[in-house]
């Protein structure tokens, strides 16, 4: 019989099992693996994932695999039991456990996607983690210097308000020049 397994108790009991558990794992799960960047990883990066390769960054890698098996034990401790696909239902014994261990990793990565923070700093860097597609392989870490990377934030904010302005009065909002027309911008009162 399946258990109900529901994010808040796996949020609850990951947390509890990592170091400053808080700070890695969301109050709640979200699209983390859409979180903005800039860039997607190249074709090298996810090959070198694929097969499991150790990332530049070892004390990341550590920490994203430290995340992901907290969030294993935690699926095991509700008594998770994971989905076989059709072809892995005919497997016995030792072959099955296998199955069943590499079906369990495979929803620890999946679950990480969604409550794991894959953005970290770590001194004067900024890194974004990304979950193998591979169950065996090795995450994806991406830097940025951290001045890097508030400028493109900031940057990349302000086209999305400026964006969401334009669609919600049906005309482009020019970025204002000066400090009243900006809060008029983003009152929503813009030129068109």
């Amino acid at each position: 019989m399946r258990t109900e397994v529901t994010f808040e108790q796996i949020i609850a009991a990951a947390r509890s099992k990592l170091e400053n558990g808080k700070a890695r794992i969301a109050d709640a799960p979200c699209p983390f693996r859409a979180t903005w960047w800039p860039g997607t990883p190249g074709f090298e990066q996810e090959l070198l994932s694929d097969y499991g390769l150790p990332t530049p960054v070892p004390e990341l890698e550590e920490a994203f695999r430290d995340d992901v098996g907290a969030i294993r034990e935690s699926l095991k401790e509700v008594g998770h039991i994971p989905a076989l696909a059709g072809w892995q239902r005919g497997s016995r014994g030792v072959a099955r456990t296998m199955m069943m261990s590499l079906n369990t990793q495979a929803d620890a990565l999946g679950i990480w996607d969604e409550i794991g923070i894959p953005v970290r700093r770590r001194g004067d860097l900024v890194f974004r983690i990304l979950a193998p597609r591979d169950v065996m392989g090795s995450p994806i870490v991406q830097a940025l210097h951290v001045d890097d990377y508030i400028r493109a934030v900031s940057t990349k904010t302000a086209e999305n308000e400026n964006w969401f302005h334009a669609h919600r009065t049906g005309g482009l909002c020019r970025v204002a020049s000066t400090r009243e027309s900006g809060r008029e911008a983003r009152r929503g009162n813009c030129t068109t």
